[in-house]
């Protein structure tokens, strides 16, 4: 509502004024609105451990450990009770650290702030912002509250905590902009947790604590249910079936004992063995087991798992939602293609420049101009060069670094820069020449930057850029444009001293058109081998991002993802959920996303009976990567939220290392089901032994604490063994098993039954 409103309208709706409140008047609304604070739930967690205990399996084995102590049976009962708490106290570390989500967005909340207080400068705690404060920000600062802007003055906010966006965005006090202007188009305002980089700005609170845009995603994750995973839902079903199971097996022999004329309690007992047989004790630990060196493996391959059991739940995924930037594509703008000399070509990984900036081909002087040009910086980071600064300034540093060139040509020092600026939307530096001329370089948007060319440079010859030429440029720029790919135009000419002094208009006249850019985010390699090897193995990929849709399509087209249809975020905000669903089974491209959609987009596609991965980075990416199947937070980019509520994080932002944790999801399903099967049978033979000799009134063949030792030593090893074999073959060859497919079947239950009473 805020960025909508006048400025006037804004402070008269608060009732401040840009002086800013009194002390009283802030005392006053403190009380009303509460601390500047996120609200964290309180978690009891002797509730949450208690809480682990909810399980089929847990209460035979809690009756079994009662009936042991009831009939002396001490030992029996403290090992019975030992693997009990053991399980309770794994599942209640695991529970702990996904609270951990709500604390990490507490952090984000800046400790102080520089309010105007009865009209002095004030630096007070930010929890004591009210809305109505006029809070002052600078380069450095953590933006305290949700705030409309009063002044900006070169003003740039690094918003990628919140919405995940990588670039700076410039922002602006005079612009009144329509009510449904998506949070990343704000530009009139600031909001809490994210940083000031650039500039200066004053402006008015609008919001905070659990009111702005911050608390809105901590109540959204509040209110987001954690799902039990498909691994932890089996496990559970499956131990509801061996409880009903035995209830009945117990029940029977009881019945038999009693009426073969055994004492009550000897009965007991007896049907507390033959319950203690059934129940796979060792079965908890060895899952864990699997899935711990499932974990291991995959975190070799880069995929650090926060959650074990969503190991298994990859294995099931049908389909992957993932971002485009930095996931599927390589995060960094790089120059792929360049119109110059006359020709349209192709820029590959290696150039080579014989040229400077007054000399050679054209593209000799186009990279040695990128080098001259370019702010961004050249660091080395853990061993590998990497290049820092805007997306478009770093792209053309890449460029002079393909072609050999480190550093700036030290002949042509910068003798002075206009920076780029809205309006203009280009930028000009100007260097010194060895005969004591400037030289001026420029680059920006082309269709700006053509209106202040006069020539045109083809080979060494500079020709007048007449109207047919300029009509072909503009077509080329089309054609870029329609490829997905990011244009920029560069200029240059030559002056003297005087120019120094010039204002930009005068600076930026006459120019020498020398080429036209096209620049994109190209795709990692492997990406288009990993989205074939997902439709192989039946998974749909489905790119969800916030890029513009011409570049999400291409992209997609790039990487083997269906773009013959695409859906943005305005037409998103038109549909009901059905037409979500319908959407959903036939477009795989979705641009100008919010995150709020891409919570839509894993809730439309769960009621479709999908199992949905999730890829995200930004903060309010939290409730979309909390409400998948697997949420799977970038290692690179993500921010702590993020990593805290998913259940993968990829250490290198790679889609490669999605599809490679899918398959060992796969593999860790299957050899979780091995061990079931060969316990199961183990556990039928002891039933079956305790059964028979019940029958032919013999004494109890084994106690409780003899069919634990045996459940947890001689069998559970062998189980470990089974359930660590490597890889089927044609793993990835078959399509994902649907929700509704468990660890067991009535085929494999006769199976038990067969060979448990062969053994016994």
């Amino acid at each position: 509502m805020w960025h909508s409103l006048k400025i006037e309208e804004v402070l008269e709706r608060l009732g401040a004024g840009p002086e800013g409140l009194s002390e009283a008047e802030a005392r006053r609304r403190l009380e009303e609105y509460g601390p500047n604070e996120l609200r964290e739930r309180r978690v009891n967690p002797l509730l949450m451990f208690l809480r682990q205990f909810a399980n089929f399996l847990v209460y035979i084995l809690l009756a079994a450990t009662l009936l042991s102590i009831l009939l002396g049976e001490y030992v029996d009962a403290a090992l019975i009770l030992s693997i009990v708490v053991l399980m309770g106290f794994a599942g209640f570390l695991q529970e702990y650290k996904a609270e951990e989500a709500i604390r990490a967005l507490k952090e984000m909340v800046a400790p102080q702030a520089k309010v105007v207080r009865d009209g002095r400068v004030r630096v007070i705690h930010a929890r004591e912002l009210v809305p109505g404060d006029v809070v002052l920000l600078e380069e450095g600062d953590r933006v305290p509250a949700d705030i409309r802007l009063l002044e900006a003055e070169e003003l740039e906010v690094d918003e990628s905590p919140l919405t995940g966006e990588s670039v700076p965005v410039e922002k602006s006090h005079l612009t009144v902009l329509p009510p449904q202007t998506p949070i990343y188009e704000r530009s009139n305002m600031v909001y809490a947790g994210t940083y000031v980089v650039r500039g200066r700005g004053r402006g008015v609170v609008v919001a905070t604590g659990m009111n702005t845009e911050l608390g809105k995603i901590a109540a959204s994750l509040e209110e987001v249910e954690s799902e039990r995973t498909l691994l932890e839902r089996e496990l559970d079903r499956f131990g509801k079936w061996i409880g009903w199971l035995l209830l009945a097996l117990s029940a029977v022999v009881f019945v038999l004992a009693v009426m073969t004329g055994e004492e009550v309690l000897a009965a007991a007992l007896t049907a507390a063995a033959l319950a203690v047989a059934a129940v796979p004790e060792g079965l908890p630990a060895i899952a864990t087991t699997v899935l711990a060196i499932g974990a291991l493996r995959m975190a070799k391959a880069n995929a650090i798992v926060r959650k074990l059991a969503a190991i298994e739940t990859l294995g099931a995924c049908n389909v992957i939602c993932s971002d485009k930037t930095g996931t599927i594509t390589r995060g960094e703008m790089r120059v792929r293609r360049v119109f110059v000399d006359g020709e349209d070509i192709e820029v590959g990984p290696e150039l080579k420049s014989s040229g400077d900036v007054l000399s050679g081909s054209g593209m000799d002087k186009l990279v040695s101009m990128c080098a001259l040009y370019s702010d961004a910086r050249v660091e080395k980071v853990d061993g590998r060069l990497v290049i820092k600064g805007s997306p478009t300034e770093t792209a053309l540093r890449e460029l002079a670094l393909r072609a050999g060139i480190g550093e700036a040509d030290e002949k042509y020092p910068r003798l002075r820069t206009l920076p780029f600026d809205r309006r203009r939307k280009r930028k000009s530096t100007l260097h010194a020449l060895p005969d004591n001329r400037v030289l001026v370089l420029t680059f920006g948007a082309p269709e700006l930057l053509l209106e202040r060319c006069r020539w045109i440079e083809v080979r060494g010859d500079v020709r007048p850029l007449d109207p047919g030429v300029r009509e072909k440029v503009i077509r080329l720029i089309d054609t870029y444009a329609s490829q997905g790919l990011r244009t920029l135009a560069a200029a240059y000419r030559v002056g003297d001293r005087s120019l120094l002094e010039a204002d930009v208009d005068e600076v930026e006249r006459d120019l020498v058109l020398l080429a036209v850019l096209g620049i994109s985010d190209p795709p990692r390699e492997g990406v288009r081998g990993a989205v074939e090897l997902a439709k192989r193995a039946g998974i749909r990929v489905i790119m969800v991002t916030g890029d513009h849709e011409k570049t999400a399509r291409a992209i997609a087209k790039e990487v083997g993802i269906d773009a013959s249809a695409a859906v943005n975020g305005v037409q998103l905000d038109r549909m009901s959920d059905e037409e979500l669903e319908d959407a959903l089974e036939r477009v795989s491209v979705f641009a100008r996303v919010t995150p709020e959609h891409k919570l839509r987009i894993v809730r439309a596609l769960k009621r479709r009976g999908y199992v949905v991965a999730m890829t995200g980075d930004g903060v309010n990416d939290a409730p979309a990567l909390k409400a998948a199947d697997v949420g799977v937070a970038m290692g690179i980019r993500g921010t702590d939220v993020a990593k805290e509520v998913a259940d993968l994080v990829l250490a290198d932002d790679n889609f490669v290392t999605i599809v490679e944790a899918v398959r060992q999801g796969r593999i860790i399903f299957e050899n979780v089901k091995k061990p079931i099967d060969y316990l199961l049978t183990c556990n039928f033979g002891e039933v079956f032994a305790v059964m028979a000799a019940e029958l032919l009134n013999l004494p109890l063949l084994l106690t409780p604490a003899q069919i634990l030792w045996i459940n947890l030593v001689t069998d559970a090893l062998p189980a470990l063994g089974l359930g660590l074999e490597p890889e089927e073959p044609g793993i990835m060859e078959r399509p994902p098993r649907g929700r509704g497919e468990g660890l067991i079947s009535m085929k494999r239950v006769l199976a038990y039954i067969g060979v448990g009473a062969l053994t016994a």
